[in-house]
């Protein structure tokens, strides 16, 4: 069976094609099942809202592994074509953030009661560097020494910039941040009247189950 939340309950589709059988249980509906039966549903919010926050390391993940586009996040702006050049002379192919787009490293844990995504504690200057398009303590040595820049171009890189570019990315603050706050009370809603749904609907099944063995 297939369950969505509708503007006005929960849609149960069963079967394929011709076969395919749809009803759907209005929100007051299930409540009132709900009430009937004394399920607990303060309970149920709250893993409702424990099932919504789960699937956010996913999109976290995603958002970095594509470098933006998806989930409120602008798609991360391109590599200055100097820094093309520089990673192919060193054969770097990896996806742009590096580590920070690891799976391994991306973590999802509760602290003071607040759910926390991203990256743990001990890679926080690595995370706000990239977001802030940082390069380090020695980002425009490497573009304003004659030493450096003679060492670029011995590698073969012809046109090298006089100062480094700063490119910012920002990826939790303000735009997941955001696409989080807009949206987790709908995914905790669906968790919760789907939840419902189910119960509701497996007892309609027992039931029906029940009268043909009679």
């Amino acid at each position: 069976m297939a369950y969505s939340l509708t503007d006005s309950g929960v849609s149960i589709r069963s079967g394929r094609g011709a076969r395919a059988v749809e009803i759907t249980l209005s929100f007051k509906e299930i409540e009132a099942w709900a009430k009937r039966m004394r399920k607990d549903t303060d309970q149920l919010w709250r893993l409702s809202y424990g099932r919504a926050v789960s699937g956010l390391k996913k999109k976290f993940i995603e958002v970095m592994t594509k470098s933006g586009g998806v989930y409120g996040v602008p798609k991360f702006k391109d590599f200055e074509d100097f820094t093309k050049q520089y990673r192919a002379l060193r054969g770097r192919n990896e996806t742009m953030g590096g580590v920070l787009a690891e799976r391994g490293v991306i973590v999802a844990f509760k602290r003071n009661g607040y759910q926390v995504i991203g990256w743990p504690d001990k890679m926080e200057t690595v995370a706000e560097s990239f977001q802030e398009g940082r390069g380090g303590a020695n980002a425009e040595k490497w573009f304003t020494d004659p030493q450096w820049r003679q060492s670029f171009h011995r590698r073969g890189l012809k046109d090298v910039p006089r100062a480094y570019v700063h490119n910012e990315r920002m990826v939790i603050e303000p735009y997941f941040v955001q696409y989080v706050r807009d949206n987790l009370d709908q995914w905790a809603k669906s968790a919760y009247f789907t939840g419902l749904a189910k119960l509701m609907q497996g007892k309609r099944d027992a039931r029906f189950e029940r009268a043909n063995l009679r």
